[in-house]
């Protein structure tokens, strides 16, 4: 089981460890949403299950534990699965415990309750996703949540499924009804957002090409299209996909690359390209002759960048390359799309939550601040550099900035911009466009 593994330690991402390539689409998409689903709401499945038992603590086995959470992932945000099935296949996972675990999934969805969730018990009462007859909420006879009024980041932290740090950082930075939002966008499944390839189409012709295969988008501007559903046909099952019209790629990452504004025949520098979304991104903005270096320093990674080079028919433009001394000593735009915490993209990166500890974004500041001065190294006098990450931390985006500029008088800071996730229409993000004088 995926999730077993990565509870084990022995995998990093849910996506790398699940098996899924030969099942049918439905059943397909239904794991990605179990999987996804669970790993989201992880921290928030612990302190219900807990709340339900008698020793006030969960078996320590990762499969039982795992699976236990799978159950009542399903009882809780999957109104449509019936009480039963869920019960029945997670007491079928665990024959060993069958009836410890059949005791507390019924104790679990006897309190489950077809009703809103009444706003003055903020403890012992959860909103869950609406079902068939409408409102639903999960009511504890305990106190089983934090106190909102004493510790915000503790309660917005259990309910959200969000380490209580981070959770604590954006409160002390946005305040409590932007941090709420922010907690709502990270824990909603994601939009697929759409770029288009203008080399071979435009917004309007990959709407219709989409459309003549069974999937259905809209354009949000002349370069990007979002899906109106994630349900249905893949659009990567398509021919559309196959000959190169689109990249899958969020609004966010894409005004990154927009920002490094590149103009007929420049030479640009993608310092760390892989998967190459960013990289793709500004070979198809090239125009006369420009040229597009995408390096990183994962060889394996790198692989990516090349299949989407030759699937995008980009190679006239990108060169994708595994040595630095393969491209000019100085470009004339640098592209630093830095390593990060991933603070902005949690609710792509599920399992990001796990790795969020006391100190893990200030380590990120030291290899960041190489990683730009290298850029500005890496461009010409009165050349651009932009820095960007997927992360909404100051310590990440300003402070290594600041930090940079200080050592390195010659640049001055042109514009910036932080753009905070919005529920299923934009991922969280930075960037900042640097001037070298």
């Amino acid at each position: 089981m995926a999730l077993a593994a990565l509870e084990r330690g022995q995998a990093e991402r849910v996506r790398d460890a699940l098996r899924i390539d030969g099942l049918a689409a439905r059943d397909r998409g239904l794991a990605l949403e179990l999987a996804l689903g669970v790993e989201r709401r992880r921290i928030t499945l612990d302190c219900a299950l807990i709340a339900c038992t008698t020793r006030g603590e969960l078996p320590r086995d990762p499969f039982v534990h795992t699976a236990l959470r799978l159950g009542g992932y399903q009882l809780l945000y999957m109104p449509r699965v019936a009480v039963h099935a869920a019960v029945h296949t997670t007491v079928e996972l665990l024959r060993q415990v069958r009836g410890f675990t059949n005791a507390m999934l019924r104790r679990l969805a006897a309190c489950v309750q077809q009703r809103a969730a009444d706003p003055q018990r903020p403890r012992s009462e959860l909103a869950l996703p609406d079902g068939a007859q409408g409102p639903r909420c999960l009511a504890l006879p305990v106190d089983w949540l934090p106190d909102p009024e004493a510790a915000p980041a503790a309660w917005l932290g259990a309910v959200f499924g969000l380490p209580e740090p981070l959770v604590a950082g954006w409160l002390r930075h946005h305040g409590l009804s932007t941090t709420r939002a922010m907690c709502e966008a990270a824990v909603a499944a994601p939009g697929v957002t759409l770029r288009v390839n203008h080399r071979q189409t435009d917004a309007p012709g990959l709407v219709a090409a989409l459309a003549a295969e069974g999937v259905a988008a809209h354009a949000l501007d002349a370069h990007l299209v979002r899906l109106r559903s994630v349900e249905g046909r893949s659009p990567f099952d398509t021919a559309a996909h196959r000959d190169g019209l689109f990249a899958v790629q969020d609004p966010t990452a894409f005004a990154a690359a927009q920002a490094l504004a590149p103009t007929a025949g420049e030479t640009i520098l993608d310092l760390c390209a892989a998967p190459g979304g960013k990289a793709t991104a500004l070979a198809e903005l090239c125009t006369n002759g420009g040229r597009v270096f995408a390096f990183d320093i994962d060889r394996d990674r790198l692989a990516l960048v090349e299949e989407a080079t030759a699937r995008l028919r980009l190679r006239d433009t990108l060169t994708v390359i595994d040595d630095l001394t393969k491209a000019p000593p100085q470009c004339d735009a640098v592209l630093a799309d830095v390593p990060c915490s991933n603070t902005g993209v949690l609710a792509r990166r599920v399992e990001v939550r796990r790795r969020l500890r006391p100190g893990t974004i200030a380590a990120m500041a030291g290899p960041q601040r190489e990683l730009l001065q290298l850029a500005m190294q890496r461009v010409r006098p009165g050349g651009r550099v932009v820095y960007s990450t997927c992360s909404v931390e100051p310590e990440e985006n300003r402070g290594v900035v600041d930090a940079v500029m200080a050592a390195a008088p010659g640049v001055r800071l042109e514009r910036e911009q932080l753009t905070l996730p919005v529920a299923q229409l934009h991922d969280g993000g930075y960037f900042a466009v640097l001037r070298r004088s």
